[in-house]
């Protein structure tokens, strides 16, 4: 299969058998399991495991979806490893929590695949970064012979679409993707940001599960879109175009694929990019909707974003009656502008740099998403 060379196949449920065949032809069509990883390799399958979360919401790679990429892996593969990075501290007891939640834990003692609980982690050099000439990777990752990227496609706070090449941000361990946060608060820092990252963990192939997606206010608080899809291919940033195709919107729109054409590592447009399997126009996606946050901070000079963003972006507002007081949105916070008071939490909204990582990663849903005065007043959103 050549590199921009994108498999898109129609898969309306999550039906086994469903899932089993579309599957199955999205990798034939590939070039099929031998070719994509070799007789007796291991393979390591990073799935979206955002945060702990039962597949119905939406929100972490369908199941249905692994179990299907790991028997078809299986005839040919060595050791097979199911696993991610989710939002928090990277060790087991989170990472068992979130594997046992989103139904991952399940297909791995169905299957015979193992869980990724390895929290080693490692430096990777990137040659062409544009910003981290070096990026800390999960271990298990990198020591596996092949990496294959499972994503599921949702809408994104900061850079509006998450997919193949943003779902290789979960190889970044733990709380170092909120230091990184912290480090690159711009936009358009973070999607070059998320380039670089792509570049260091270099997964040979990519599924997304866009059977049922999510659009609005993802990733985790949006609402779940029907879309019947399941896409495949080699390059993340091609799969992602075609990606964008099917709904409708201009590639520009995810800004991860928009710092990747800035960088020539992308054409743009899905039109230099072929397809196979079905027809892409007849699984066109109507109605999708973008996040709705609107905001112009991004839109003005830096020197006015770091004293005026604060007036001009949403920003994060604990709901008394969902807030438990946990803690965790403080813990994982890269600006350190959350603490808990009383029993909730509260923002500083002068701290804060509009991350959304709070509003994500809240298992509660506990963090709506304000309009500030300045927004109002400018009808802006």
């Amino acid at each position: 299969m050549p590199q921009h060379e994108i498999a898109v196949l129609g898969c309306e449920s999550y039906n086994r058998e469903a899932v089993e065949y579309s599957v199955q032809r999205a990798l034939d069509l590939s070039g099929g399991p031998g070719e994509i990883v070799g007789r007796g390799r291991s393979v390591f399958i990073k799935v979206n495991a955002l945060r702990p979360s039962p597949p119905e919401k939406g929100i972490t790679t369908h199941p249905e979806v692994v179990r299907a990429l790991v028997r078809q892996l299986q005839p040919v593969a060595g050791k097979i490893v199911i696993g991610d990075s989710p939002g928090g501290p990277f060790r087991p007891s989170l990472l068992k929590r979130t594997y046992e939640k989103a139904g991952f834990a399940r297909v791995a003692e169905e299957t015979g695949a193992s869980l990724g609980l390895n929290t080693s982690v490692k430096r990777v050099t990137v040659p062409d970064a544009r910003k981290l000439k070096s990026v800390t990777i999960c271990g298990a990752m990198l020591e596996a012979d092949h990496l294959i990227s499972v994503s599921k496609f949702k809408t994104h706070m900061l850079v509006n679409i998450t997919a193949a090449a943003k779902n290789l941000y979960g190889a970044v361990p733990g709380m170092m993707k909120f230091t990184y946060h912290s480090r690159f608060p711009r936009v358009e820092d973070f999607a070059d940001l998320l380039v670089d990252v792509l570049l260091a963990a270099g997964p040979c192939f990519h599924l997304v599960d866009a059977v049922v997606g999510m659009d609005g206010n993802g990733p985790s608080r949006g609402d779940i879109k029907k879309m019947g899809v399941i896409a495949a291919g080699r390059d993340a940033l091609a799969l992602d175009t075609v990606m964008m195709d099917l709904v409708g919107l201009a590639p520009r729109i995810n800004r991860v694929l928009e710092a990747a054409a800035g960088r020539g590592l992308c054409q743009g447009g899905s039109s230099v990019i072929k397809t196979v399997g079905d027809d892409v126009g007849s699984l066109a996606v109507e109605g999708f909707r973008l996040p709705d946050k609107k905001d112009i901070a991004t839109r003005i000079p830096p020197f006015l974003q770091e004293r005026f963003g604060h007036l001009l972006s949403l920003r994060p507002v604990p709901d008394p009656g969902r807030c438990t007081g946990c803690g965790n949105c403080a813990d994982i916070c890269p600006a350190h502008a959350i603490t808990v008071e009383g029993g909730l939490a509260r923002v500083d909204s002068r701290n804060c740099i509009h991350c959304y990582c709070c509003h994500e990663l809240c298992c509660e849903d506990a963090i709506d998403l304000e309009r500030p005065f300045l927004m109002r007043l400018t009808r802006i959103g």
